[in-house]
């Protein structure tokens, strides 16, 4: 009977546990599905970069660099050289209307490329709907592309170039995109499709700036206050008039206290999903 008594009490235990496990995954799923009702919980960041005669070589591949601000996100990018790849990063604020920085620095077989892009005041991200998804992409090219044969317009395939043919000489992947244009767009979407279904992106225009000037926008951006700071001013060294004129119509109302430090300098990123 006592063996009866303590099999009852471990079947009553187990029982027990059992049902607060179900009842923890309950709970983890309704405030997850509350809190994706609101916004999502993890936005994939795809981008992608390629020139004519870009330098992939591995002794110089450290000088390619790519630095985007976009919006709320500031991701971590390699130097690029392909198609759309990216990583996933946990919500932190709505990018609706946010603003868009992004620098590269791309050697070629000519020569160093460096161009700058800032959206305009009042001209921030524009977002497509999540239709309640819990995760939200956006595919962003520094400068030109790398896509598929069916990844682009009719429009876009007129100013394309063949990148890549395979051995029976039909090509496999394209280039398409302005120098010094950034390209985005936002939705639900991988990387895949980036690469193999047409879509129309988003432009902002972009201009060239000199290896003295980016070195030091690279330094703002990648100091304690990253995206805080991490635009150009007209204190940058050697100006041109249309790069200043550029600087100007960019200028949002905020940038003199921002360069001031009466902003809050960035938390320092924790991944939570490690």
């Amino acid at each position: 009977m006592i063996k009866s008594l303590k099999t009852s009490t471990k079947i009553i235990t187990y029982g027990f546990v059992l049902l607060i496990f179900i009842g923890l995954i309950n709970f983890f799923t309704i405030s997850r599905y509350i809190t994706s009702f609101f916004h999502e919980e993890v936005v994939f960041i795809y981008t992608s970069t390629n020139y004519p005669d870009q330098i992939l070589d591995r002794n110089i591949e450290n000088f390619s660099q790519r630095t985007l601000v976009f919006g709320p996100y500031m991701p971590r990018l390699t130097g690029g050289g392909g198609g759309f790849g990216g990583n996933n990063y946990p919500y932190k604020d709505s990018m609706k209307g946010k603003e868009i920085v992004a620098l590269w620095r791309m050697p070629t077989k000519q020569n160093i490329l460096h161009y700058y892009v800032r959206s305009e005041p009042n001209k921030g991200i524009i977002r497509a709907p999540r239709n309640g998804r819990y995760a939200y992409n956006v595919g962003v090219a520094l400068g030109p592309m790398r896509v598929s044969p069916n990844g682009l317009t009719e429009e876009q395939h007129t100013a394309s170039q063949i990148v890549h043919r395979n051995v029976n000489n039909k090509p496999t992947l394209y280039r398409w995109g302005e120098w010094d244009k950034l390209y985005y767009v936002t939705g639900i979407f991988n990387s895949r499709n980036l690469m193999e279904i047409p879509r129309t992106f988003h432009e902002i225009q972009g201009i060239s700036i000199t290896a003295e000037q980016y070195d030091k926008l690279y330094k703002r951006c990648h100091s304690d206050w990253r995206e805080i700071k991490c635009f150009m001013d007209e204190s940058f060294p050697n100006l041109t008039p249309k790069q200043l004129a550029y600087i100007q119509s960019r200028k949002h109302p905020d940038d003199d206290a921002r360069l001031a430090g009466k902003f809050p300098k960035p938390e320092r990123r924790v991944n939570r999903w490690m």
